[in-house]
């Protein structure tokens, strides 16, 4: 499944094991616990859910091919990259409490794709 910002640009794929994000060029991104999503530094990033990836707020940073929820206008996608090997996995942290989820919104965050995965990148 890939995931698309709100230019239809590719940002990330969940890879086979239905648990990591990884960017095209190999870099793990997060990983998902339950409907969490999570950087390696323990910090909960947002949601993934329905096809959408929401920041804490409840507003849509990414989506996928075919997302089950309606949302804000999603564009045109881009034809995603050659995926390169996928690298180590950073040592996960202790994850810090889920927090509490919020209504969703049928808005695009204000977040970009990076700043939404922030110290996950690497």
């Amino acid at each position: 499944m890939i995931f698309y910002d709100d230019k239809g640009n590719p940002v990330v794929y969940l890879m086979e094991d239905g648990e990591h994000l990884y960017f095209f060029d190999g870099t793990p991104a997060a990983y998902l616990f339950e409907d969490a999503v999570y950087a390696f530094d323990g910090r909960q990033c947002g949601w993934m859910e329905r096809g959408w990836i929401r920041d804490m707020e409840g507003r849509c940073v990414m989506f996928a091919d075919q997302p089950l929820f309606e949302g804000p206008f999603r564009p045109s996608r881009k034809e995603p990259p050659a995926r390169l090997a996928p690298k180590a996995r950073p040592h996960r942290r202790a994850r810090r409490q889920k927090g509490a989820k919020t209504a969703y919104k049928a808005a695009w965050s204000s977040l970009s794709p990076a700043e939404f995965f922030g110290a996950g990148r690497g």
